[in-house]
């Protein structure tokens, strides 16, 4: 390439993104969005949150995080400042329902900020009461946030130790005095069960003559009452005499006290343990009495649900897209992944099956001593291979709606920006893209826009190769337009197929 055309391509691609950064200046500017306000926040934990992480009301963006600080008068806090583009948009001052959330975008995704907006006014009582609407500069409470990894991880470390205590003491009672105190009770109650059955029996019987004797008159009743006076003198004076029935009944006697000294001895050592327990003693009455450590099981619950929920911060998209070259006549396809760590930047990596081939351009020098021939020849040999390339670059927003990129593209080193719009309410992307410095005169220009129609779903079209020639049926290079059709889903996408792809898999195999 001579040094004029150098400067010329220069100069060319200083004038493209001039023109377009001017472009995006005055889209934001005529759109009035950029005259919104600034809300802030108080965080506890402002881990994933950065400049231009984006800020949603009921899934759609209104605006951005645009400075974070940690000021003197909020120890521990963070102070997040949210940038609503529209100033039209309403955020009411309701102490019950407008809150601002820090959430993970999927399963693998990024943190952004929800906003419930409240309500301008409810009802109590009878009542209507109006809430004030929120101004430039006013603070927006903050939900309750997730715990972080070093929280949990504290928490579990003072707990633990009582845990075990409150285990040791379990394993000593279930091996000592309670066992001794279950078998000795289950015992005496075999031993005695008969026993005390008759007992039982004779005692209703008693009763049930104690109630016909009282409803008798007074006279009967004494008469009543000294003829049982001699029956137990004689029933006395025969098992006196009766030494086999003597014997029996005074074994009888002795179990049953045997069993209820057993029995009084293990119920002292109950009340002595739910004494002990009572009074807050040992590890099981700390357990009971000391709400500090229930409470500490409740917060560790809470925060490993919250930690789980926001473990992971990384969004995957996965994008397919196809463009009909319309001079070329040749049709070019893309298979390409977005990893996106943090809502900043991102790192894109492209396969990518272009039928017009990949330029290699070899200049041979011949010198000859023939003076009817000009003393050197140069010769230009370009070879055209249809080997796939591929693309790995790094992204990062740098301007509001614009986001920079440079690595290798299509297998050669480029740079490009995309600069996200809006046509009729629609997302549109527009990107450029220059790369290919060596294969042709001038390097590759790509220009490309896309339109979301659908979700997803984008209609795509653009110039490709702009600096070049016009591009020949089966050439290799050459200036050419195109249009197609793109189509990309996130990790939640992602989720629905493998759910439906399984089980329409599992129906298929059971229905075999």
């Amino acid at each position: 390439m001579k040094r004029d055309d150098a400067i010329k391509v220069g100069i060319l691609v200083l004038a493209v993104l001039a023109g377009t950064y001017w472009a995006i200046k005055a889209i934001s500017k005529g759109g009035g969005s950029a005259q919104g306000y600034k809300l802030w926040g108080l965080f506890r934990d402002a881990t994933g949150l950065v400049d231009k992480s984006r800020v949603q009301i009921a899934g759609l963006n209104v605006g951005n995080i645009v400075d974070r600080s940690l000021p003197p008068e909020f120890p521990n806090r963070a102070k997040i400042v949210i940038q609503i583009a529209d100033k039209n948009l309403a955020i009411w001052d309701d102490p019950d329902h407008t809150f601002v959330f820090k959430k993970s975008a999927s399963l693998l995704g990024e943190f952004y900020l929800e906003i419930d907006p409240g309500h301008p006014a409810h009802w109590k009582n009878g009542v209507e009461i109006k809430f004030r609407r929120l101004k430039d500069g006013d603070q927006i409470k903050v939900a309750p946030e997730p715990a972080s990894f070093g929280d949990i991880q504290r928490q579990i470390s003072e707990t633990l130790p009582i845990l075990q205590d409150i285990l040791k003491d379990v394993r000593e009672l279930t091996a000592g005095p309670i066992k001794e105190m279950a078998e000795n009770l289950n015992r005496s109650i075999t031993e005695n069960s008969e026993v005390l059955h008759r007992l039982l029996e004779d005692a209703d019987r008693a009763a049930a003559d104690v109630g016909q004797i009282t409803s008798k008159e007074k006279e009967d009743m004494i008469a009543t009452l000294k003829n049982v006076r001699d029956i137990s003198e004689g029933v006395k004076q025969l098992v006196g005499t009766q030494s086999p029935t003597k014997e029996k009944t005074e074994k009888t006697l002795e179990k049953i006290s045997n069993a209820s000294e057993k029995l009084d001895h293990a119920l002292s050592q109950l009340d002595e343990i739910a004494t002990r327990t009572n009074a807050g003693h040992g590890t099981i009455g700390r357990l009971t009495k000391d709400e500090s450590i229930a409470e500490n099981v409740q917060q560790i619950t809470e925060d490993a649900g919250g930690f789980i929920r926001s473990l992971t911060r990384l969004q995957t998209i996965v994008g397919l897209r196809s463009e009909y070259n319309i001079l070329a006549n040749t049709l070019k396809t893309y298979v390409a992944i977005q990893v996106q760590p943090r809502p900043d930047k991102y790192y894109l990596i492209e396969l990518i099956d272009d039928p017009r081939g990949l330029r290699h351009e070899r200049i041979e020098v011949s010198n000859t001593n023939d003076p009817t021939k000009p003393p050197s020849v140069s010769t230009t040999t370009v070879t055209v291979t249809d080997s796939f390339r591929f693309s790995f670059q790094f992204a990062k927003r740098a301007l509001p709606y614009t986001t920079f990129r440079f690595g290798i593209k299509e297998s050669t080193g480029g740079i490009g920006a995309d600069f996200d719009l809006h046509f009729l309410t629609k997302p549109l992307q527009l990107s450029v893209d220059l790369f290919d410095f060596r294969s042709n005169v001038y390097p590759r220009l790509k220009v490309i826009a896309a339109l979301e129609f659908f979700r997803g779903l984008y209609l795509v079209g653009g110039i490709d190769d702009l600096l070049n020639g016009r591009a020949q049926v089966g050439a290799g290079g050459g200036r050419d337009y195109f249009v197609g059709a793109q189509l990309r889903f996130n990790d939640e996408d992602l989720r629905g197929l493998l759910l439906f792809g399984g089980g329409f898999i599992a129906g298929a195999t059971s229905a075999k």
